[in-house]
């Protein structure tokens, strides 16, 4: 007999670390909304155009020397994002989901 157990964990950030979890998550819908347009205009140019997480790692570094509050943010947390939209990519052309849209604050 298996027994299957499930734990609960509530996170209580003080302050600074609340801020700064919001602060990621603003850079991230940045990079995630950013990259969208500038996939949309690429692809509305070349219809052959597909995401390529290559590239947009390279633009996100070029990002991140224009923008300082990216900066702040941990890159592993930003190329999530980038991941998120390559998978969202993905699930449109396989036909399982809609077009990715932009994302709200």
């Amino acid at each position: 007999m298996q027994i299957r157990r499930a734990f609960r964990f509530e996170l209580c950030p003080s302050g600074a670390q609340a801020r700064l979890m919001s602060q990621f998550a603003g850079s991230c819908r940045y990079v995630y909304n950013r990259t969208l347009a500038t996939e949309k205009s690429l692809y509305g140019k070349d219809k052959a155009h597909r995401f390529n997480y290559v590239e947009c790692a390279n633009r996100l570094v070029l990002w991140k020397k224009k923008h300082s509050f990216l900066k702040d943010c941990h890159s592993q947390v930003l190329q999530q994002a980038l991941k998120d939209l390559e998978k969202g990519y993905k699930n449109f052309f396989a036909k399982r989901a809609k077009f990715p849209r932009f994302k709200k604050k």
